[in-house]
């Protein structure tokens, strides 16, 4: 397995909010991103992905990964809640901060995932398909869904940043899960907004295709790419070749 990763302040905001992490033996990987609309969303994002990779780091047996020594991807997810919410009832200057998370573990023949927001996960099949493995959670794609908007104006709308799922600033933290078998040959996608605002899909799946690339150096060109449309936005990418 090849894990890669690549975080940008972007050319507008004064600080990165965005989180990634990863712990390869425990097979995990995490990325989070504070939700600027409110306050210290950068702490909340630190809150929650150190504590799913601790946990996941310090649960796993020696020659498993936390996947596959029974680890549920739920309970990350849950934890990771309580971590920012503690963070907030111990200090009320706090209060409503809060992040999503898009979280992705293995095991040798499984690979899980989580997400609660709007930061997503994609899967680039083996002869080069693009797949959205999660529904943002938010009013809008909600909208889309019911075909009360169309794609075009679910991208521009002034609302697609607001969303009905987080962890810290609001109660729901219910995480949508995803159990896959593993595959060789495929390549997962973490990612924050920050990407998936200024690039669309096909954008994404271009540079994903290039096999001439190495992992590290795709996950250069995607930030890359997204700062070249504005970098309007905090950029955050982790790639992760099952092989």
């Amino acid at each position: 397995m090849r894990i890669a990763g690549q975080t940008h302040t972007g050319h507008v905001r004064t600080r990165n909010e965005d989180r990634i992490d990863w712990d390869e033996q425990a097979g995990v990987v995490v990325l989070a991103d504070g939700m600027g609309g409110l306050p210290f969303g950068q702490e909340a994002s630190r809150l929650a992905v150190e504590a799913v990779i601790g946990i996941a780091r310090t649960h796993h047996g020696a020659d498993h990964t936390w996947l596959e020594s029974g680890g549920e991807p739920a309970d990350l997810v849950h934890l990771a809640n309580r971590a920012v919410l503690s963070y907030t009832e111990r200090d009320r200057r706090y209060e409503g901060m809060g992040t999503t998370l898009a979280l992705l573990c293995t095991a040798p023949d499984e690979i899980a995932i989580a997400h609660v927001g709007d930061s997503r996960i994609y899967r680039l099949s083996a002869d080069g398909e693009l797949e959205r493995l999660t529904r943002d959670h938010t009013p809008v794609q909600q909208a889309l869904e019911q075909g009360r908007i169309s794609e075009y104006e679910a991208r521009h709308s002034p609302e697609r940043n607001v969303l009905d799922r987080a962890l810290g600033a609001i109660t729901q933290a219910d995480p949508d899960v995803t159990r896959l078998p593993r595959r060789n040959g495929e390549l997962f996608l973490l990612c924050s907004d920050g990407l998936t605002g200024p690039l669309d899909d096909e954008a994404i799946a271009a540079i994903l295709r290039d096999n001439n690339q190495s992992v590290d150096a795709r996950a250069q060109a995607l930030v890359e790419a997204a700062l070249a449309q504005g970098g309007d936005d905090n950029v955050s990418v982790i790639l992760v070749d099952t092989a």
